[in-house]
């Protein structure tokens, strides 16, 4: 402990070898063929024959590449002072960000080099010819013989190399040719082709030369940009793309961004299915119980409104919302299957503005306006509402559309807790806003069905949700999530609408083609980040399902909880209703290839 420079440290070892490859254990010892994961002691020595290759992983996880034809030894190796020997041949070294008082060296007959989380090339001949080329970082080196004129040291950063033709001959280091530097670059792994070596570099630089195409394009957009914000369109963006989804339906997405009123900002998702097939129930998943459907047609929403009017130009917004005087009022974010105009089953949550807190806050008081939830309160919890909107014909007027627009601009209450309650009693209390700006029940509309939930309170053993994925390094990117909502915030089981409901949720990244995307096939991809995202999406499945119990006690871990919710051929709270919605970037980098200078500014 009290000198930890020089305590040993783990052993090397081969982690892969071609070809003929020979190690010696000990400086004394004997030459024996060689083989993978073979442990090299200090003192011990690889080499490499004609046809051989090896790379050795060292304690602090040092990477040497051996080519052909070479020899290397492993002078000392502490935990904080390694160095190798490289009597003949070519190695590579990836040196990683070393500790501040450890040291890595690498000796040839004519120099020491020096480094710290680096990598570089070496040649050397046993005369002392010698060639260093720095790829990353920097390499201190340090000549054995000092030439006759000119440094023996330098410092050569990355993009250098220094050629030694001969022992005490001048030399000074240089920039690296691109051909030495594609050399040097190419993988240098045993038993590769050479067609093979430069795959990976060649895929890189084309990758770099796509998205210097991306940049210039985004530059020479920059006037189309401003001619675009001084256009006043019905919709500010617009999107759209054409796929297939993870059951099989062919689906057109098309997207909105527009401003319904000076105060206000809409994002719309719209999906549409020719056709859309009964499925079976994902293993985990939820139980779809309403069959095929003819043009389908479901929607997500997304709204925002301010204190003050917006700007017509979008390029004034950065200097509107850096103003300290201007807040949020609400916002909304809601799902509907509107297949049938005048019967929509929906789910909204909603945001409302607390000024004594200065944020949105989605907790009760979205159904008591009046109402201020401090941050400690029992009622300062995610909320929701949900159900079906129907038209009931009477009026001339679609009452159901006139709902939905009133659930979105949360011009909605519960006159139960207007006066300090904590929870409803009955469905007959809630209101919305109509058309004519009067408050009306929903209930007025005899079919309508409309519930608010608080969702339930989590102990230790109690009110637990629903959660399953897949986890692991290339696991498909797909999630189940069930959770329990308090209809009311009423647990007392003194009215007809007190219990629980499951908001119940099937989310998949999936690509153009239905399939489920996974890990790899996003972090791996050699496509440029925009052309991936145009292939890449997220459907989500929205249930509403009955519980089987109505009781938090019994939801005491995560399997229990699954087995309360009802998957059978009743179990959908409303009917045998889901809401299934596709999602696609492609409005958000429309909004990025459009208004980058407008938005550069606009920060947090």
């Amino acid at each position: 402990m009290l000198l930890p420079g020089l305590a040993l440290a783990g052993e090397s070892k081969i982690l892969s070898m071609s070809g003929t490859v020979e190690a010696r254990q000990t400086r004394e010892g004997q030459w024996v063929p060689a083989s993978e994961n073979m442990e090299i002691a200090e003192g011990g020595a690889v080499r490499t024959g004609a046809d051989g290759g090896a790379v050795l992983l060292m304690p602090n996880k040092t990477k040497v590449w051996m080519k052909e034809g070479s020899s290397l030894e492993l002078e000392q190796r502490q935990t904080l002072a390694s160095r190798l020997a490289l009597v003949f041949g070519r190695i590579k070294v990836r040196v990683p960000h070393l500790m501040r008082k450890e040291k890595f060296e690498v000796r040839t007959p004519a120099a020491v080099c020096a480094v710290r989380g680096t990598e570089f090339t070496m040649n050397t001949t046993e005369d002392g010819q010698m060639d260093l080329q720095v790829l990353f970082g920097e390499v201190k080196l340090k000549f054995m013989v000092p030439p006759e004129k000119g440094r023996s040291e330098f410092n050569i950063p990355q993009g250098q190399g220094l050629t030694l033709e001969e022992k005490g001959k001048a030399t000074k280091p240089v920039l690296l040719t691109a051909a030495r530097e594609r050399e040097a670059l190419e993988n240098w792994n045993p038993g590769l082709k050479q067609e093979d070596r430069g795959r990976e570099l060649r895929q890189k630089e084309n990758d770099r030369a796509q998205v210097k195409e991306f940049a210039r394009a985004t530059a020479s957009a920059e006037n189309t940009v401003k001619n675009f914000l001084n256009v006043v369109k019905e919709s500010d963006l617009e999107a759209g793309r054409t796929l297939t989804d993870v059951h099989g339906n062919l689906v057109r997405v098309d997207q909105r961004m527009i401003r319904p009123d000076a105060n206000t900002i809409q994002f719309m998702n719209l999906v549409k299915r020719p056709t859309y097939a009964d499925y079976a129930q994902a293993a985990n998943g939820f139980k779809y119980n309403g069959g095929a459907v003819s043009e389908r047609l479901d929607l997500a929403q997304m709204s925002m409104g301010f204190n003050k009017a917006l700007p017509q130009r979008i390029e004034e917004w950065p200097s509107f919302f850096g103003s300290n005087d201007v807040d949020p009022t609400y916002a909304s974010f809601l799902l509907a299957n509107r297949t049938n105009a005048g019967n929509i089953f929906f789910v909204a949550e909603g945001y409302r503005y607390d000024a004594v807190r200065d944020e949105l806050v989605d907790n009760l008081s979205v159904f008591a306006p009046n109402r201020t939830i401090a941050a400690n309160d029992a009622n300062d919890r995610h909320t929701m509402i949900t159900g079906v909107l129907d038209d009931d014909g009477a009026t001339g007027v679609n009452e159901a559309q006139e709902m939905l627009n009133a659930i979105a601009r949360l011009q909605i209450r519960d006159t139960d807790i207007v006066g300090g309650a904590d929870f409803s009693d009955g469905e007959t209390t809630l209101e919305y806003r109509n058309g004519l700006g009067s408050f009306v029940n929903f209930s007025g509309v005899d079919t309508t069905d409309v519930r608010w939930g608080m969702v339930a309170d989590e102990t230790a053993t109690t009110g637990k949700n629903y959660d399953y994925n897949i986890e692991g390094d290339n696991a498909p990117l797909f999630q189940y999530r069930a959770d329990p909502y308090v209809i009311g915030n009423d647990l007392t089981g003194t009215n007809a609408n007190s219990g629980i409901i499951w908001y119940a949720r099937e989310d998949y990244v999936i690509n153009n083609g239905g399939g489920v995307r996974t890990v790899d096939s996003l972090t791996n991809s050699s496509k440029d980040p925009f052309t991936l995202l145009k292939d890449t999406a997220v459907q989500t499945v929205v249930y509403v399902k009955k519980s089987n119990s109505s009781d938090l006690a019994s939801l005491d871990n995560n399997a229990n909880a699954y087995l309360d919710v009802d998957n059978g051929a009743t179990g959908d709270y409303f009917g045998a209703k889901n809401i299934d919605v596709v999602f696609i970037p492609d409005l958000f980098v429309a909004g990025v290839q459009r208004m980058l200078p407008a938005i550069t500014n606009l920060g947090d």
